[in-house]
C-alpha cells in the first residue's frame, strides 16, 4: 500500500432573507464551477476526520453546531461566538493504521471576534515498497498534515462570518518524490437566534487556482465543497429552546456537495441527548448506512469526549476557560479619616 499521488486519489476514489440570499449566491456559484471538468484527481484531506471528537460521534454534522474551538475545523465563523480563551485536542486511528492528531486553540480579540490557529496531522509508517517484480525493497513513511488560521466575527445578534487560510504538507519523500505543498481558502456563515433553529453555511477549497504540487511534477486539486446543515434545539432550559425541560436534546441535519468525480454528495444526520448537565450522548447517520456514536463528560473547564465510527474511535480533550468558577471576591473594608 504505497501512499503516493497515484494512491491517495483512491482513497477518494429559512428564514432570514439575508442568509438566503447568501444561499442562492453559493448555489449559482456552485453552479459555475459544476460546469467545469471534473477533476482527475484529488489529495486525501486531513480534515475529512479532522473534525474533533464531538462532531464525529453525531457523524461530522457540525456547521450549523460551531462551537467552541472545534469550531476551527468546520465553519470559522463559530469563532464570533467564542468570547474566552478555548484549545481543543483530539487523537485516533484510522482505519488501525493511520494516526490522526488535532490541535485547536481560540482567542477572543474583543468586538465579538476571535482568532483561531489549528493543526490536523494523519501519518502512517512502516509502508511496504516492492519494485515491479513484488520484490520487498524497502519501508516507507507518509504524512498529510494542514496548519489552518482562522479568523470569525458577529454581525448584529444573529450573523456570524468567518475565514479560514489552510496551509497542506504532504510529507512522503521516499516514494517517489511524494513531498508536496499547497494553500487554500474556506469561508463560512452562521445563523444564530432564529428560533430554536441555527443554519450554517461553509464554502471549502474556494480558491480554485490553488494546487498541491509536488516535488515530482504532479499537482493536485482540493475539492471545491460546499456543506449546508441546520442545529435544533428540541428541548433545554435556555430561551431558544423549542420545549422547556431540565433535559437538553439537539438534532443536527447537514448535507455535503462536492465537486469531483468520485461521491459528489453526503447527507449527515446527528443527535445529541444531555440527561445531566455534565453527561452527554451522542449518534449519527451516515448517509443512511454508516452509523456512529458519542458520548461526553465535562468537569468545570475540562470537556473529555469520545467517539466511535466504523472507521476508528477518537478521544478528544477540551479547555474552556470559562468553565471555570470566578475568583471570589474580596471584602473591602472602608476607613474614613478621623475628624479631631
Amino acid at each position: 500500500m504505497g501512499y503516493q499521488p497515484l494512491i491517495i486519489k483512491q482513497l477518494n476514489n429559512v428564514t432570514n432573507p439575508n442568509f438566503i440570499a447568501v444561499i442562492i449566491g453559493v448555489c449559482l456559484i456552485g453552479i459555475l464551477f459544476n460546469s467545469l471538468p471534473a477533476l482527475a484527481q484529488t489529495t486525501f484531506d486531513p480534515l475529512t476526520i479532522g473534525l474533533g471528537a464531538r462532531a464525529l460521534g453525531m457523524s461530522g454534522a457540525y456547521v450549523a453546531v460551531a462551537e467552541n474551538s472545534d469550531t476551527i475545523f468546520s465553519n470559522p465563523a463559530g469563532l464570533g461566538e467564542v468570547d474566552t480563551f478555548q484549545f481543543t485536542s483530539m487523537s485516533g486511528k484510522l482505519l488501525e493504521e493511520i494516526n490522526y492528531l488535532l490541535l485547536g486553540t481560540a482567542y477572543p480579540l474583543g468586538n465579538q471576534s476571535a482568532l483561531g490557529v489549528g493543526y490536523v496531522g494523519s501519518f502512517i509508517s512502516g509502508i511496504e515498497i516492492r519494485n515491479a517484480q513484488n520484490i520487498f525493497s524497502r519501508f516507507a513513511n507518509f504524512g498529510s498534515s494542514v496548519g489552518i488560521l482562522s479568523l470569525g466575527k458577529k454581525f448584529g445578534e444573529k450573523t456570524s462570518l468567518g475565514i479560514n487560510l489552510k496551509y497542506y504538507a504532504i510529507d512522503a519523500s521516499e516514494i517517489n518524490e511524494g513531498d508536496g505543498c499547497g494553500w487554500n481558502v474556506d469561508i463560512g456563515i452562521l445563523q444564530r437566534d432564529l428560533g430554536w433553529v441555527s443554519l450554517g453555511l461553509v464554502g471549502q477549497n474556494l480558491w480554485s487556482s490553488s494546487y498541491i504540487q509536488y516535488q515530482n511534477g504532479e499537482r493536485e486539486e482540493l475539492p471545491l465543497t460546499f456543506k449546508l446543515g441546520a442545529k435544533m434545539y428540541l428541548l433545554g432550559s435556555g430561551y431558544r429552546a423549542a420545549l422547556f425541560s431540565p433535559l437538553e436534546f439537539n438534532f443536527i441535519a447537514e448535507g455535503e456537495w462536492s465537486f469531483k468525480k468520485i461521491k459528489n454528495s453526503i447527507l449527515r444526520y446527528g443527535a445529541e441527548f444531555s440527561p445531566l448537565p455534565f453527561f452527554t450522548l451522542r449518534a449519527g447517520i451516515i448517509d443512511q448506512n454508516l452509523s456512529t456514536y458519542g458520548i461526553s463528560l465535562k468537569l468545570a473547564g475540562l470537556s473529555f469526549h469520545y467517539a466511535y465510527q466504523p472507521s476508528g474511535t477518537y478521544f478528544s480533550l477540551t479547555f474552556e476557560e470559562s468553565g471555570w468558577p470566578a475568583p471570589p471576591t474580596p471584602d473591602t473594608y472602608w476607613a474614613k479619616q478621623l475628624q479631631k
